[in-house]
């Protein structure tokens, strides 16, 4: 094996020598092989050193490009994440501008019903909590997984919480509009084939130039509630001016019911005094002398004095173009222009003027025609 080295060693590696000229002199430097050896492996080595070095440099720049490309992987989740959280966000604030929007509705409605209708069966819920969704974008971070599993909780809890009281709205809706439609459609059919139809077409007509009303604007977002909720809520105006205009209207008879009975019926009869066929404007209402005559709705003094076959005689005037009249008092005690209160003691029950005995003339007019006080204090009577 050493003679093979040597053997190659002096092949590859003769002793060489090498011309060097200078300044006209010629100077030779003998090349040993060792020194050749010697330089070769140097070079060798550099060769090897720059290459693993150029392999390191290359490993290292791409293991930074990927890292690199993994950060910017990383950064463009947690956009996608806070664009979702973003649109969750804006989702629950519409859900619950809505939910707002609805109680406000539900709570104006509620406070808005008429004493006909019960309110206990209305149950309102509180105010949904905010959302638990961070809306600032630059307060972002990738959560934990302890923060995933509480912010998936709180998502769940909001959801559940506005899926419960929008079934809790609708149900009270449907309630409401039940209880809306039963009672409008009884004052209707009650008022239905009388002269108050008129009276009604009338009043629903004027309260749109209803004057001394005013105030702040506070109106309803319309775009955030279901149409069916606000046609509702136009049936509740509606029946609340059904209810005003009852509540104007004579529904009760001017006396107490245990101090009268009706001695003449409306419409036509005998005269008491000639005995021929008369026609009969009123109703007669006999009881002891000086019975309470009382107001049978708010209203104002037209005339208070003597009338002729009336004798002492009041004419008030109430709304919706009602009128009433009393008739053979013993004593007046209200005068012209005053202003009358239900219930209030106008006069008292006699017999002046064209009369045969102690009762109370009462007419009931409507629109200037004369209508059956009976048929309409128990039309009315129905109704409450």
């Amino acid at each position: 094996m050493p003679v093979f080295i040597k053997s190659f060693f002096n092949k590859h590696f003769p002793a060489r020598q090498l011309l060097i000229r200078q300044n006209g002199e010629v100077k030779h430097v003998v090349l040993a092989p060792w020194l050749q050896v010697s330089v070769l492996a140097i070079i060798f080595i550099a060769i090897a050193w720059i290459s693993v070095s150029s392999i390191r440099v290359y490993m290292q720049t791409h293991q930074i490009s990927h890292i690199e490309q993994t950060q910017l992987d990383k950064q463009v989740q947690w956009q996608q994440k806070v664009k979702q959280q973003q649109q969750r966000y804006a989702l629950q604030q519409e859900q619950l501008a809505e939910l707002e929007q609805k109680q406000a509705l539900l709570q104006g409605m509620i406070e808005s019903l008429p004493a006909s209708i019960s309110k206990d069966v209305i149950k309102l819920e509180g105010e949904l909590e905010s959302s638990p969704i961070n809306e600032n974008e630059s307060e972002f971070h990738e959560p934990l997984e302890e923060d995933k599993t509480q912010n998936e909780h709180a998502q769940t809890s909001f959801e559940q919480r506005y899926i419960m009281l929008n079934q809790q709205y609708d149900t009270n809706f449907t309630l409401l509009a039940a209880q809306i439609n039963q009672r409008h459609d009884a004052i209707i059919e009650i008022l239905q084939g009388t002269v108050l139809e008129n009276a009604l077409a009338q009043h629903l007509t004027l309260s749109t130039q209803t004057t001394a009303q005013g105030g702040p604007l506070d109106i309803l977002d319309e775009s955030k509630i279901p149409s069916t909720f606000l046609v509702i809520a136009d049936k509740l105006l509606l029946l609340n001016q059904l209810e005003s205009f009852l509540t104007a209207l004579p529904n009760t008879l001017p006396l107490p019911a245990a101090k009268y009975y009706i001695s003449s019926n409306f419409g036509l009869r005998k005269d008491p005094m000639n005995k021929r066929r008369a026609f009969h404007k009123g109703i007669d209402l006999a009881g002891w002398h000086k019975t309470e005559i009382f107001a049978p709705a708010d209203g104002i003094v037209l005339r208070a004095g003597r009338n002729g076959g009336y004798g002492n005689f009041i004419e008030l005037e109430h709304k919706n173009g009602v009128v009433t009249r009393f008739g053979h008092l013993n004593k007046i005690n209200v005068k012209k222009g005053q202003a009358i209160t239900k219930h209030d003691v106008i006069g008292l029950m006699g017999s002046t003027g064209r009369s045969t005995s102690t009762h109370l003339h009462y007419e009931v007019l409507i629109d200037d025609k004369h209508v059956n006080p009976l048929k309409i204090t128990k039309a009315l009577s129905r109704v409450w």
